[in-house]
């Protein structure tokens, strides 16, 4: 709903029509909303569960995995740091928070190198088993 909104404000704005014009142009803007998007769902039905299986992957660990660590190290030892009241959560200071800084780009690095796929592409091209012997 917000989009629809968002998209149609955008539309009033480029052509620049006013709210009185607004009912005239009603029917034009909102095929201009909704058209788009369902041309290239028509053309790829898939589409929209790529875009979700993508802004899942890489959004939430970004939102979830990398921004915590950033914002505790900012917190504590950022220019504006004052002394801490309470222990923090997350004890062994700098080592703990860029070890979970670490594992979080490692992880994005691997559902990356999934997603285009890496890991598949190394089993077809590269015969591992002559490294274990």
């Amino acid at each position: 709903i917000g989009f629809t909104y968002g998209l149609l404000d955008a539309w009033t704005d480029v052509f620049k029509i006013s709210r009185q014009q607004f009912q005239q142009w009603k029917a034009p803007l909102f095929g201009l909303v909704f058209l788009p998007p369902l041309a290239l769902s028509v053309m790829d039905p898939d589409i929209f569960y790529n875009a979700l299986d993508y802004g899942g992957a890489f959004g939430v660990s970004t939102l979830f995995l990398v921004l915590p660590p950033i914002m505790i190290w900012g917190q504590r030892y950022g220019e504006d740091a004052e002394p801490l009241m309470t222990k923090p959560m997350v004890p062994f200071g700098k080592l703990s928070l860029g070890s979970m800084w670490k594992a979080a780009g490692t992880l994005i690095l691997e559902q990356g190198a999934e997603k285009l796929g890496v890991f598949e592409w190394v089993q077809e091209h590269i015969d591992l088993s002559m490294l274990t012997q």
